[in-house]
């Protein structure tokens, strides 16, 4: 059996003095790729560091919502070279997150709608990030109109799901479809055509149950595959094939 985390942060100080162990557990749990995301110039460099020096990392480089006020000419010359470093597979992650508001919201949209473009000129996918910001995102996707986009850690309702998958957009899930009370979750997991699912961890954050409250890793994504695999009653082995090769399929990249 392969899994592929497709987000994860093993750039952060949390990692510091374990990276070695996390990555054996990873390995000896049948994750076979990690996409590592970034989220401001210096974790983008970092995740691209990695990638280089990881035979099983791959990178992603972006600005999130919440560093939006730091953009200007400068990093967006670095995103955009950054982006052409060997294995930097996508653009992420982008998007808007009005739930902590720690760029303007305007800036966020603007900045949100650059990184948009730019991916689409480098012909790179999109990771994005969403929270409590969902009418927007969907107005600037369908303002812009990129072709590959993946919803990390989906935690839109059934009518954003719908939307997605009539784009051709895909979502992944995280530790929070284990958690308790969350039907919009599941439902959105149950009817999710099957060539547009993906699984990750976003750790250090996001543990799954029975870990909620531990620093995640990649490792512990079993677990949400075991939950998406129950939901669409379907083995464990089927569901992390078909998260594999949706993940392989859409950031271009091999087998290890």
């Amino acid at each position: 059996m392969e899994i592929i985390d497709t987000h994860a942060h093993l750039d952060l100080p949390d990692f510091k003095g374990e990276f070695e162990r996390v990555l054996k557990r990873a390995k000896e749990g049948d994750i076979c790729q990690i996409i590592n995301v970034g989220f401001d110039l210096e974790s983008s460099s970092r995740s691209v560091s990695l990638a280089q020096n990881n035979r099983e990392i791959f990178a992603t480089v972006g600005i999130h919502p919440h560093e939006a006020k730091k953009w200007g000419s400068e990093i967006k010359n670095w995103i955009i070279e950054l982006s052409d470093r060997e294995k930097v597979v996508a653009i992420g992650e982008i998007g808007l997150d009005y739930y902590r508001d720690l760029s303007d919201r305007q800036t966020q949209r603007e900045v949100f709608s650059e990184q948009i473009e730019i991916a689409k000129n480098l012909g790179k996918p999109i990771v994005i990030h969403s929270r409590d910001a969902q009418g927007d995102v969907m107005r600037i996707l369908e303002e812009h109109s990129p072709e590959l986009v993946v919803l990390h850690c989906f935690s839109g309702d059934t009518l954003m799901a719908e939307w997605a998958f009539e784009k051709g957009y895909h979502l992944s899930f995280g530790g929070p479809l284990t958690y308790p009370r969350n039907e919009r979750l599941e439902m959105a997991a149950a009817i999710a055509p099957e060539d547009l699912i993906m699984v990750e961890t976003d750790c250090p954050y996001l543990s799954p149950v029975p870990l909620r409250g531990r620093r995640n890793e990649p490792s512990y994504i079993r677990h949400t595959l075991i939950k998406l695999a129950n939901i669409r009653e379907c083995s464990v082995e089927k569901m992390a094939g078909i998260t594999t090769a949706n993940a392989r399929r859409f950031f271009s990249i091999t087998n290890p």
